[in-house]
């Protein structure tokens, strides 16, 4: 979660959708945050799952396989699951 509201932090750029945006905008105000702040705690709300669920980033090196489905291990628990 973000902890200071610092200007020292680097500026990156990034193109959203008209909804994206829209929905930015309105979870800023909402919130009473800034639009970079709510990009933040999405992200790391967002990251903090994934791990918790062990989904997505457990294995970069097999990263096209991690949300296969196939016909044999359809409906069986992601973590049941054997790589190739």
């Amino acid at each position: 979660m973000p902890k200071t509201n610092s200007a020292s932090k680097s500026v990156h750029s990034y193109r959203l959708s008209q909804e994206g945006f829209s929905q930015l905008r309105t979870m800023a105000g909402a919130m009473g945050r800034s639009e970079s702040d709510v990009i933040e705690v999405a992200l790391d709300r967002m990251y903090r799952e994934e791990i918790r669920f062990n989904r997505g980033l457990r294995d970069a090196a097999h990263s096209d396989n991690i949300y296969r489905v196939d016909i044999q291990s359809e409906g069986k628990n992601e973590n049941n699951l054997t790589d190739p």
